[in-house]
């Protein structure tokens, strides 16, 4: 007895008074997994978000079957990963676990579609902003990426019978936002998504939003402002990623789409979409990828320019090699190419002409198409082609995680001499790039290298050093 109110001070109930979660076991068991197979779903989802957990096994289910409860982060992971498995939303509650309050309710659901943008906005940049842990407890969810564009005219009606009755919003406001845009989007190209991504949200939540719930002489100056916020919005959600952050980067693609869809910019939703591909096929979810890459050019045909035609079909081709069809892959590159060609760079979007789309990008996305597909020799080809075109200068970050790319190809292909010259590369480009994706090349600088063991040569030991270095730097 006394064993018994020793463990209930120190706050784990003894195993005598543990209730079974009966609710955990009955998921467990729809989902017809083994423990050791719940367990490999969780530690997926939790490195995904950037919060490893390789000791969990089927011991950890067996105990929270048994009644001990894991920690909010995991029950999180947890949740996500039995959504997954059934196809349907899952939240802690429904897996008989007590969850924290570190968040808000309107936080954690997924259904973005039926609230006012502007508001949502606002609630996400402030949760963002303020809230230290939010970057860690927002995860990234395969069930957010079901966007309903089949009744997106609907949620924009209602949308526009939301509008504020705020201060005056006309041309002037319009263009300080996009003002503001073209300073943070060449600065994060130079200097990474890790670069003032705080400042980007919270000019949104200070001014932005504001706007979007002003009173504008027309429709017209309506639909302007809601474009600049969505482009802005997006920029907020690719610094997301860029960071590492997938989770708060998805939240805010999201918003981009509402705003996007409520000013009728089908091709700027469609460059979102495209972006939520991106991050899909990065994280390992190709069919994911392509679904959301089809819907790009689905939604924008008729609006989009040849340029961004040509950037979305290129991340169908990403989708397309993920899933492991050679053909498509094939084909949708030399689709994206011919879209390519008939573009005028003064004629695009200011959001191709910011991200600077052109052949020396669709080289780079070719290149790693090709090198999730196998073919290594042409994805070098790509590689290098679009490294010996890059403005390095004007597009740092890009340019360092291309090279990191090349390397990584060259050195598979047994040339670790050049792969050790093109790393180097990498890292001396990398210099006063605050990206997370940069941080990962150089993780996978390592991780190769330690494969050869003993067998290291002394100039790949230096670079090893130069990355042990860079990853222990402030």
């Amino acid at each position: 007895m006394l064993n018994a109110w020793n463990a209930v001070q120190r706050g784990r109930p003894p195993m005598a008074l543990r209730r079974r979660n009966e609710r955990l076991l009955a998921l467990v068991r729809e989902c017809r997994w083994s423990y050791d197979a719940c367990a490999a779903a969780v530690r997926a989802v939790a490195l995904e978000n950037g919060g490893a957990l390789p000791s969990c096994d089927r011991s950890h289910v067996g105990h929270w079957i048994a009644g001990v409860k894991p920690t909010e982060m995991t029950s999180r992971y947890l949740a996500e990963a039995f959504s997954r498995r059934l196809g349907r939303i899952v939240g802690p509650a429904d897996l008989g676990l007590v969850v924290g309050d570190s968040l808000e309710p309107d936080l954690t659901g997924l259904d973005w579609w039926r609230r006012d943008p502007a508001t949502d906005l606002l609630t996400l940049g402030r949760a963002d902003v303020e809230r230290r842990a939010f970057g860690f407890t927002a995860l990234y969810s395969l069930a957010a990426l079901a966007v309903p564009l089949d009744s997106w005219e609907d949620i924009a009606e209602r949308g526009r019978r939301a509008r504020g009755g705020g201060a005056a919003v006309g041309r002037r406001e319009i263009d300080a936002v996009r003002d503001m845009l073209a300073v943070f989007s060449r600065a994060d190209e130079r200097f990474g998504g890790g670069h003032a991504r705080l400042a980007v949200v919270q000019y949104l939540t200070s001014d932005v939003a504001g706007y979007l719930q002003g009173t504008f002489a027309s429709d017209q100056d309506r639909r302007a402002m809601f474009s600049a916020a969505a482009e802005l919005t997006y920029l907020a959600g690719w610094k997301a990623f860029d960071s590492s952050l997938h989770g708060v980067a998805q939240r805010y693609y999201l918003q981009s789409l509402r705003l996007a869809n409520e000013a009728d910019d089908r091709a700027l939703a469609g460059f979102t979409l495209r972006a939520m591909a991106h991050q899909a096929v990065d994280l390992g979810h190709g069919a994911e990828a392509l679904q959301l890459a089809t819907s790009a050019l689905a939604w924008s045909r008729g609006r989009a320019t040849p340029a961004a035609t040509a950037l979305f079909t290129v991340l169908t081709a990403r989708g397309h090699a993920a899933t492991g069809d050679r053909a498509k892959t094939s084909a949708a590159l030399r689709a994206a190419e011919v879209h390519l060609a008939k573009a005028a760079p003064g004629d695009e979007p200011t959001w191709i002409q910011t991200s600077g789309f052109t052949t020396t990008s669709l080289a780079s996305q070719a290149g790693q198409a090709l090198r999730d597909l196998g073919d290594l020799p042409a994805a070098e080809t790509e590689l290098r082609r679009s490294v010996a075109t890059r403005d390095t200068d004007a597009y740092r970050r890009i340019h360092t995680l291309t090279l990191a790319n090349l390397a990584d190809v060259q050195c598979v292909r047994g040339r670790l001499r050049e792969a050790t010259e093109s790393w180097n590369d990498a890292l001396d480009s990398m210099v006063g790039v605050r990206s997370g994706r940069a941080t990962v090349a150089v993780k996978n600088i390592r991780t190769r290298l330690s494969s050869f063991g003993p067998r290291l040569p002394a100039f790949a030991k230096q670079l090893d050093q130069r990355a042990a270095a860079l990853l222990v730097a402030p």
